[in-house]
């Protein structure tokens, strides 16, 4: 089969960024599916995991974290889906990725693809969606019947990751929804999707949050770098509040500016559970199949805004190079590999 691979980190303008190659077809086993991939969608970490490479690799790295596609077969132990079933999901980042024009992936966190949309619009949905659902439900906690619509302050909101956050927000929360952009076009965007409030990360959120009658807020989900917002977090997060946080910091944070509020500082990382296969690892297929209902019910929708066209070297070069300008609204999303 066909895949997309990278050797070492190297500027997308750089003709070898991205090499196209021939690996075995895979088979699966036990609860593997295989996927053929129809189209894909890229994340941050695309770029993050490509950018981090030291030296050129002996072997080739087939990246990419979202996608929808066709059950061509499936192992001896799965039981969710047949051959011809149509499928999105985010993957597992230990294994090769959707840069490809197959893809085993365990069926405990694939979903159904959600009926009317177009296979780079369901693209676009898994990894974004686990990241919001786990990190508003599973690390904030935060409690879907409360009556006294707590506040909760979304970072970069305008992005893939805060676009689901909203939405999940407005329809599974009695959550105040107050989310940062910068731009017109991104605060425009967080208000469609649903945010009550937007202001601007870019300048004084303390002043802009009392302008709306905030002091304080319980809830933080910072979709951004945490080192710009370590010290103003701590000044606007509620005494027992929690924050959730889904960048990695290379440079050590201060913890003990959250203790006199006896703050949860959260990690979420939406790959834990297929890393370690943890007993929740089947909660995401389920969150999925869930998120389709919810499309086919019209009660959210997909974010994607961008289409960089069938998947090539070119293209997945454009395409990295777009999400490294950091100025993403909603997704993007690219169709099946292509032979240059």
């Amino acid at each position: 089969m066909k895949a997309i691979a990278v050797y070492e980190a190297l500027p997308t303008d750089n003709a070898n960024c991205f090499e196209l190659i021939d690996l075995e077809m895979p088979v699966p086993v036990n609860h593997d599916i295989l996927v053929r991939i129809d189209a894909i969608s890229i994340n941050p970490v695309d770029s993050k995991e490509r950018l981090g490479l030291s030296g050129r690799l002996d072997e080739p790295l087939v990246l990419g974290w979202d996608a929808c596609g066709e059950v061509i077969s499936v192992g001896n132990s799965v039981q969710n889906f047949k051959a011809g079933d149509m499928v999105m999901y985010a993957g597992d980042i230990t294994r090769p990725g959707s840069y490809a024009e197959f893809q085993l992936v365990d069926e405990r966190i694939v979903g159904p693809k959600p009926e009317g949309l177009s296979c780079e619009e369901a693209a676009t949905l898994p990894l974004t969606t686990l990241v919001a659902w786990e990190s508003l439900f599973d690390r904030l906690e935060i409690d879907r019947d409360d009556s006294d619509s707590p506040a909760l302050l979304i970072i970069g909101a305008a992005g893939g990751l805060g676009s689901m956050a909203i939405q999940f927000a407005r329809q599974l929360s009695n959550c105040t929804i107050i989310a940062t952009a910068s731009r017109p076009e991104s605060k425009n965007w967080c208000s469609e999707l649903g945010a009550h409030h937007v202001i601007d990360h870019s300048g004084n959120l303390p002043e802009q949050l009392k302008a709306i009658g905030y002091e304080t807020v319980p809830y933080i989900l910072n979709c951004s770098n945490n080192i710009p917002y370590w010290e103003i977090m701590s000044q606007i997060v509620s005494p027992e509040g929690a924050i959730c946080l889904v960048a990695s910091t290379k440079a050590k944070l201060d913890l003990d500016i959250y203790m006199e509020k006896s703050v949860q500082i959260n990690y979420e990382l939406m790959f834990t559970r297929s890393i370690f296969g943890t007993k929740k690892m089947s909660i995401q297929g389920g969150v999925l199949a869930r998120v389709s209902e919810m499309i086919r019910a019209g009660t959210i929708r997909h974010v994607m805004t961008e289409n960089f066209g069938p998947m090539t070297t070119s293209s997945l070069a454009k395409a990295h190079q777009h999400i490294e300008r950091g100025r993403m609204l909603g997704k993007m999303a690219l169709s099946g590999i292509q032979q240059q």
